[in-house]
């Protein structure tokens, strides 16, 4: 078997390890990243990119190119089941876009290897190599080749199905901490430029998006917690669209218009699941660590931010020469530093409008008065709970 070395592997091309990927190059590390699929490839998503992914994006340089091909958004229209509307603006305008994943991530995979960043795609990853307690490298198939990648440090940026977490038993499941959601696309659609959330009595537990991602093309979407998305006591996914779409007002935009690109679905791991994500030798960001933010759904912010963290950290572990989970361990506390709080008010927040009544009641309160707008604000635009660099809003 044939078998290369590098420094450190990144497994997954997404926005968080093609963010880690750039950051270890500024730090003088030299990665190999790698990706199953080939570029330009499609992914599930509700293709926004908000204002915690952005201020990474300005940190690289990078946000002028998502200002190009990026649809500007201006905040959140939030509907309640009585059809009361509330508009929620964003902190601060040209700082939060959508645009395709297909688009979006290829663009940073593109971006990283202007940074320097060695890519091999078509690498299929099946299992870690593990010696002394340690992970050594992964174990792949590459050009119809079986090949053994050695490295100090793996990486883990696979997403939300990561072989890498399995591996690591890192892979937790809690069923109340798990998202299941599904999107189609819609053309020539005329909505205002402000991502849509639709708390709606036919789709309750869950709820419906409209993203308008440009050229009038709009991202339709739904998403449950899929320990209350009861199998056999639900409607099959898809419909909730279709119902939606007949029966709220706020559904007339997409009546008559054409569905293209077929719905797909797929798992969101939410961080008030998130395990530590270290071994010897190995970290988990992004999906594969389960960083997505409950309620919102937002995990390419998170991934990003935990990707700069992951690199960081490998600068520390290179410079000591030592890759245990002594000197690892350092992830989480960093982790949970900036997030902990914000999932478990956001977790909290979810719990409280899990009913109709409650839902009505917050939008109503959100509509007249106006510390309740704000308070929602700032748990909606998470941006507001960075502090990287002093780059957040005050």
């Amino acid at each position: 078997m044939k078998t290369i070395n590098r420094d450190v592997i990144v497994v997954g091309a997404g926005p968080a390890g093609s963010t880690c990927a750039a950051f270890l190059m500024r730090q003088g590390i030299a990665p190999l990243l790698v990706d199953r699929a080939i570029f330009p490839r499609d992914k599930p998503c509700g293709d926004g990119q908000t204002g915690v992914t952005t201020l990474i994006l300005e940190e690289l340089g990078w946000l002028d190119g998502l200002r190009e091909f990026g649809h500007e958004n201006h905040g959140v229209v939030i509907t309640s089941p009585d059809y009361t509307k509330v508009i929620v603006e964003a902190p601060r305008k040209g700082y939060r876009y959508d645009s395709p994943r297909r688009v979006f991530d290829d663009y940073c995979r593109r971006q990283a290897i202007k940074e320097g960043a060695e890519m091999l795609e078509d690498f299929w990853v099946y299992d870690l190599i593990k010696e002394d307690g340690f992970v050594k490298g992964v174990k792949a198939k590459y050009q119809g080749e079986y090949i053994e990648v050695r490295s100090n440090i793996v990486i883990g940026a696979d997403g939300a199905h990561s072989i890498v977490a399995k591996k690591l038993g890192m892979f937790p499941e809690n069923e109340l901490d798990v998202g299941v959601a599904g999107r189609c696309y819609y053309e020539d659609v005329d909505i205002e430029p402000y991502n849509e959330i639709h708390f709606d009595i036919n789709v309750l537990p869950g709820y419906v998006w409209l993203f308008p991602v440009g050229n009038k093309m709009c991202n339709v979407g739904l998403g449950f917690a899929r320990g209350l998305y009861e199998e056999g006591k639900m409607r099959p996914f898809e419909e909730y669209i279709d119902i939606w779409i007949e029966k709220s007002p706020f559904g007339e935009c997409l009546r008559g218009k054409r569905r293209v690109g077929e719905f797909r679905g797929w798992r969101i791991p939410c961080g008030s699941q998130a395990m530590d994500n270290y071994t010897s030798g190995c970290l988990l960001i992004g999906d594969a660590g389960s960083m997505v933010m409950p309620l919102t759904g937002e995990g390419v912010g998170p991934a990003m931010v935990t990707a700069k963290m992951a690199a960081e950290l490998c600068k520390e572990a290179v410079d000591k020469n030592d890759f245990s989970a002594e000197v690892l361990k350092e992830y989480p506390k960093r982790r949970d530093e900036k997030y902990l709080a914000k999932y478990t008010s956001i977790k909290a927040l979810e719990t409280a409008i899990a009913s109709p009544d409650h839902i009505n009641g917050l939008a109503h309160s959100m509509k007249d008065d106006p510390r309740v707008l704000a308070g929602f604000q700032q748990q909606w635009f998470f941006e507001l709970y960075e502090t990287m660099g002093g780059m957040a809003e005050k």
